[in-house]
C-alpha cells in the first residue's frame, strides 16, 4: 500500500519539526520579541518545520494571558478580534527575524475557541 499511496497522493505529508540553527534562532527571536505575558504562559508553544517555501513558525498564543476576558464573545467576534490582534502581534513584535519565516499564529481564546492566522512571511533582518 505504501508505494500506491505515495503513487496516488494517499495521505498528507507529515511535516517534522527541525532543530537546526535556524530553528533555534526562530524560537530565541519569538522568545525575545513577544510579550512576556504571551511567552510566560503555559499555552505559548511554538513549532518550526521547514516546508516547500522555507521555514514555517507556528506560535500559539493565550489570548487571556494579558487578564482579558472574552465571556459572552461569539463566533465572528472571535474571528474579528483573531484577525486584529494577530495584525498587532506580527506588527509590532515580529519584524527582522533572523531568517525569513512564514508566520502562523494560533489565537487561544479559551475552551473551544481558537483561531488560526496565517500572518504570511516576515522577512529577515
Amino acid at each position: 500500500m505504501g508505494f500506491l499511496s505515495s503513487l496516488f497522493g494517499g495521505g498528507a505529508r507529515k511535516v517534522e519539526e527541525v532543530n537546526d540553527a535556524n530553528a533555534q534562532a526562530l524560537k530565541q527571536f519569538f522568545k525575545e520579541k513577544l510579550p512576556a505575558n504571551y511567552v510566560n504562559s503555559p499555552k505559548y508553544a511554538i513549532s518550526i518545520t521547514r516546508g516547500d517555501k522555507g521555514y514555517e513558525a507556528r506560535v500559539n498564543l493565550d489570548m487571556g494571558s494579558d487578564g482579558s476576558d472574552y465571556t459572552g464573545f461569539g463566533k465572528d467576534d472571535y474571528a474579528g478580534l483573531a484577525d486584529m490582534e494577530s495584525s498587532y502581534v506580527f506588527d509590532e513584535f515580529i519584524q527582522d527575524p533572523p531568517v525569513t519565516v512564514i508566520v502562523i499564529l494560533d489565537m487561544d481564546f479559551g475552551p473551544k475557541n481558537k483561531i488560526t492566522v496565517n500572518k504570511g512571511r516576515a522577512l529577515a533582518k
